[in-house]
């Protein structure tokens, strides 16, 4: 299924709100169009007469008064109805792109370790952050403009030959090169935005690293290091943006131009029919407006191309995260497992992470219920592996792992996990209260349970002597705690 096509079936889900804000753009637009026809009748009606004393001075000024307020009355409807086509709008892209994020965010929570273990933590929040604002400004801005330009552009060329045709037919030919021009701009820009956001990715992932390894990097004095790493990322991402600034800087200078190549040939041409009594002063006034009326059309259509491929390429990338199958997968009659007692066996079991680079071969012990095993090894010989195989995080390569004697991928894994605790070596605490972090591998636990679980680990006591207590913030990765209080 294409990109396009699988935001259309998010955009469906909204479509009611997608068509109120159509309609709403379809009537501001055909309204806004009608007042440079009252211009037009102010000037030839009674500006024009009144200055060559044909129109009594009196009457004059209530007419010009009417014609005022009747540019007031469609001012106003604009205004009220583009108001509301463009809270729809907003509603509208932001509920599309809630339910993109919710099944990007779901997605990644179902992934195995093995994808974390392939993919930059930068290059993630970068696509459920930027591309995702890329789409959102796409689905907001852009989709909506390209059909106000396409009515734009319909209802006023139409209004301009019912004018004056021939004065429409000399302008005609500025209309593709306007367009032109921005069709090159995106076409020179979109490979540029394309490097901008992969870098910004890496630059992104260099500021998480530094951020998070903080203590590691004070530890050893490599802050010139990371500060380096840093600047050259900075550097790559500062150069490419100026690469697109330089292409702005040419492009839409250019646009101007042309536009007041259009505004002289309205002047020139106008100027001879008003000379020659073929169109009215009014008329010439109208068409400039009109001018101005046609360029926006012009730049959408020649920057809707460039932004559509941005956010093709935005969507892409977020939707392989959403269509990314976990390599950990529950097979359709898996077992709930009862009550465990913690019977352990490996029964000949192999694992590596990376083809042809194994870290166990061919292990075989057991654990029973009430025992203490230790796994001695040096660094990298595969300790912790061997307790991440257990709770199913990763699969071995082969032989099997049984708890209670059932094999642990013939089981479900909510049931598996649920009754096996892990002490990691890194100790990570969410950014919640102390009381959220004991309870996090059960919520529904009570206040003397939470307590029971700290008395065990012996931080009953200094958890007491905070201030807010179980209710104390520990703030990110549990920074407002010691290391040692953390891994209690």
């Amino acid at each position: 299924m294409g990109t396009f096509t699988r935001i259309c079936r998010y955009i469906s889900k909204n479509w009611s709100l997608f068509l109120v804000s159509v309609v709403c753009m379809l009537i501001s637009t055909i309204v806004s169009v009608q007042i440079p026809l009252v211009t037009r009748a102010a000037i030839d009606n009674v500006i024009v007469p009144l200055a060559e004393g044909k129109l009594d001075v009196e009457l004059g000024k209530s007419v010009l008064f009417i014609l005022m307020l009747e540019i007031i009355g469609l001012t106003v409807v604009v205004g009220l109805f583009s108001f509301v086509q463009r809270y729809a709008n907003a509603y509208f892209s932001q509920k599309v792109i809630y339910n993109i994020r919710n099944d990007v965010f779901a997605s990644l929570q179902n992934q195995s370790f093995a994808f974390y273990d392939k993919t930059h933590t930068g290059q993630l929040l970068s696509k459920v952050t930027t591309d995702m604002d890329r789409i959102r400004r796409f689905l907001g801005f852009q989709l909506t403009f390209l059909m106000m330009s396409v009515i734009l552009l319909a209802v006023t060329l139409y209004t301009m030959f019912s004018i004056h045709s021939m004065l429409t037919i000399f302008l005609l030919p500025i209309m593709p090169c306007i367009f032109a021009t921005f069709y090159l701009f995106g076409k020179k820009i979109r490979p540029l935005f394309t490097q901008m956001r992969e870098q910004y990715g890496s630059l992104t992932s260099v500021l998480h690293e530094a951020i998070a390894g903080i203590r590691v990097v004070r530890a050893f004095a490599q802050e010139d290091f990371q500060r380096n790493k840093f600047v050259s990322k900075n550097d790559r991402y500062f150069q490419t943006a100026l690469a697109s600034a330089r292409i702005r800087a040419f492009y839409i200078p250019l646009v101007g131009f042309l536009i007041g190549l259009g505004i002289i040939i309205i002047f020139w041409r106008g100027g001879f029919e008003v000379i020659m009594g073929t169109l009215t002063i009014g008329a010439l006034v109208a068409f400039n407006a009109y001018l101005a009326m046609l360029v926006m059309p012009m730049r959408f259509f020649g920057m809707f191309i460039s932004g559509y491929h941005l956010t093709m390429a935005a969507g892409n990338r977020i939707f392989k995260v959403v269509d990314a199958e976990t390599e950990i997968k529950e097979k359709p009659d898996a077992l709930t497992l009862p009550e465990l007692k913690g019977h352990v066996r490996f029964d000949n079991v192999s694992f590596s992470y990376e083809k042809g680079r194994p870290i166990l071969e061919n292990i075989t012990f057991e654990a029973k219920p009430g025992e203490t095993v230790a796994l001695l090894g040096a660094t990298g010989s595969g300790k912790s592996t061997i307790i991440r195989l257990i709770p199913r995080f990763y699969d071995v390569s082969s032989g099997k792992i049984t708890v209670d004697g059932y094999p642990v991928r013939e089981v479900k894994l909510k049931s598996l996990r649920e009754q096996i605790g892990i002490v990691a070596q890194e100790t990570f605490l969410f950014s919640m209260t102390i009381r959220e972090n004991i309870a996090y591998g059960k919520p529904e636990a009570k206040m003397d349970e939470i307590v029971a679980a700290a008395k065990a680990a012996r931080a009953h006591e200094f958890i007491s002597s905070l201030v807010h207590g179980y209710d104390s913030r520990v703030g990110e990765r549990g920074v407002t705690l010691s290391g040692g209080q953390r891994q209690r």
